[in-house]
């Protein structure tokens, strides 16, 4: 052997078949994860409900980012009518960044087709991650949020808040505040 052939890398050889196994493998690993919320069961339906409420800027041309995903966060009595209300978590979609959470709840006596929105709730604080409860007929919100100040890539505060519903909507009760760490 020369020294040329001593210093090869050596390829590792890979058939098409188990190329297509290797890539059929990942894309249903990596690809659950993935799915839009038009593939999830019950989530697009959801976005279809909260997109409106959200009232997102539309880009000019049609875009391919521009897809409204929601996710059901909660659900329980909060109006004390018997019925469960929904809370469903979704932000406008943006091509660079994300935009605020916002906690949609929506009346259970109401119609599935036609849900009534009965509040928006976090919408004082820049949300970029939220964990909803329902207990004791309230909704908790608590996450991690942006101050004023911070650059929109770090959330800097950690924040939990608490919504009532009085008879004619959800009020906030209750807000804490705090440093991120």
């Amino acid at each position: 052997m020369t020294s040329q052939t001593k210093h090869q890398k050596r390829r590792p050889y890979v058939s098409l078949a188990g190329a297509a196994v290797l890539t059929a493998g990942l894309t249903l690993v990596l690809g659950a994860g993935a799915a839009t919320a038009a593939e999830r069961p019950g989530e697009a339906g959801w976005a279809a409900v909260v997109k409106p409420a959200l009232n997102c800027p539309q880009p000019k041309t049609r875009a391919a980012w521009n897809v409204v995903r929601a996710r059901v966060a909660a659900v329980g009595d909060l109006t004390g009518d018997g019925g469960r209300e929904t809370v469903v978590v979704s932000s406008c979609p943006s091509p660079t960044a994300s935009n605020p959470l916002i906690a949609f709840v929506y009346d259970g006596a109401a119609k599935p087709s036609n849900p009534r929105l009965l509040g928006a709730l976090g919408k004082n604080r820049y949300f970029k991650s939220l964990k909803v409860t329902v207990r004791g007929g309230r909704v908790h919100l608590h996450g991690k949020a942006l101050s004023d100040a911070a650059p929109r890539c770090c959330p800097d505060l950690v924040v939990s808040q608490t919504y009532r519903w009085d008879g004619k909507k959800l009020r906030r009760t209750a807000e804490t505040v705090s440093r991120a760490r």
